[in-house]
């Protein structure tokens, strides 16, 4: 009997993340309920089970995890009359995603659900593909019903703004196009893949998002240099760090010269981060706080977010949780490449490699964006975390295996 209620317990804890994936795009609502009900019953089999086997075989990734939440933790000690504020960040909107994290690395062992999840993940995007397209020439979006703002205005597709469409298609085109880039039977099959990649592309253009430009472009490139590596595998590391070092800052400073209005409202708002990350550079203003103080930096500039995540992170929690923070994804990523260097090519070495250039194109457009403060955008970002170190280990074991 308990054999059987820990496998329903696993399934829907599966079907019901691939239902919170499917409304990233449409409904906050859903999300809520789908990943509320995963969570709550991953929880109960794991008490049921007692199995953290999870954890103890990505011992390095959960220690991280630990101390940027014990770090965020220390920063409410900044907080102030703000602790109510702060604690509430820290359980709710930062400790969801922590067992968001812990459940796809848990629930995800099979290399063919993160398939169905990545799958996912492409039939929804395909939709918002769609829904643009629909927008741009006829004026209305039917996923949401968003009124279109006019031919020549930036396209905003299902979501409130085009920075946040931008930050949902940098992160998913790399998973889109993976698919593309396996070699089907039918030639069809990888034809639509690579369609639906470049309408997606095309509508990262229409959002007129440069920040969101730039991580698509960082995360093709990994793609590229990846899926290459056997071609240049004496040039391969040369290649990487004059692309990330030299080829995309260059590209971001051209594009900086396309300036729009709201160029010094960004360039205000990175000074008053920097103003209050020089007051507490340790711990920060305390977790969640950093709206309440934007008034007090900018001169009376407005309570707004950072428009960095790097910076907000550090002014709201310290220097530590910033740091152990790119610690924890920076592993992720090199698990992920050492993984992707070393295995045979299969439709699940492209997952990966299209999961690490979405990750690293959200990184890379969170310089200038604060997604992981948006409910949607976040839980795309932790989702896929969760799915790129789930499959890294899957494929690593497997390759262990054979040899």
């Amino acid at each position: 009997m308990k054999s059987k209620l820990l496998k329903f317990l696993e399934i829907a804890v599966e079907y019901l993340v691939y239902g919170a994936i499917f409304f990233i795009p449409i409904s906050i609502t859903m999300i809520g309920t789908f990943a509320g009900m995963a969570i709550v019953f991953f929880l109960f089999k794991t008490i049921l089970s007692r199995d953290l086997s999870a954890i103890k075989s990505n011992k390095v990734l959960f220690l991280l995890l630990l101390l940027f939440f014990i770090f965020m933790g220390l920063s409410l000690f900044n907080s102030g009359p703000l602790i109510v504020k702060s604690t509430r960040t820290l359980l709710i909107k930062w400790g969801r995603f922590a067992l968001l994290l812990w459940m796809i690395i848990g629930i995800f062992r099979d290399s063919k659900r993160i398939t169905k999840a990545a799958g996912v993940i492409l039939f929804s995007a395909t939709l918002v593909g769609i829904t643009v397209l629909t927008q741009k020439f006829f004026g209305f979006e039917f996923l949401r019903g968003r009124a279109s703002l006019g031919y020549s205005a930036p396209s905003i597709g299902p979501f409130k703004n085009s920075n946040a469409l931008a930050a949902y298609l940098t992160c998913v085109i790399p998973v889109v196009l993976s698919f593309g880039l396996w070699r089907w039977k039918r030639i069809a099959v990888k034809l639509s893949f690579l369609l639906i990649a470049a309408i997606l592309i095309l509508a990262s253009f229409w959002t007129f998002c440069r920040g969101g430009w730039l991580g698509l472009i960082s995360g093709l490139i990994f793609v590229t240099l990846v899926t290459n590596y056997h071609r240049t595998k004496k040039v391969f590391w040369p290649l990487v760090l004059s692309s990330y070092l030299f080829l995309v800052p260059f590209i971001g400073l051209v594009l900086l010269f396309f300036r729009n209005r709201r160029d010094g409202k960004r360039f205000i708002l990175f000074q008053g981060a920097w103003e209050m990350i020089k007051e507490n550079p340790w711990l920060g203003k305390g977790l969640g706080t950093f709206m309440d103080y934007c008034i007090r930096y900018t001169n009376n500039f407005g309570a707004y977010y950072a428009h960095n995540c790097y910076l907000q992170i550090w002014a709201e929690s310290g220097i530590f949780s910033l740091l152990f923070f790119l610690l924890l994804v920076g592993y992720v990523l090199y698990r992920s490449i050492k993984v992707s260097l070393s295995i045979p090519k299969s439709l699940n070495y492209f997952i990966l490699i299209g999961l690490t250039g979405g990750l690293l194109g959200s990184l890379v457009h969170s310089f200038f964006e604060v997604h992981l403060y948006s409910f949607q955008l976040s839980f795309l970002f932790w989702s896929v975390l969760g799915l790129t170190v789930a499959l890294s280990s899957q494929l690593d074991r497997e390759q262990l295996s054979r040899e």
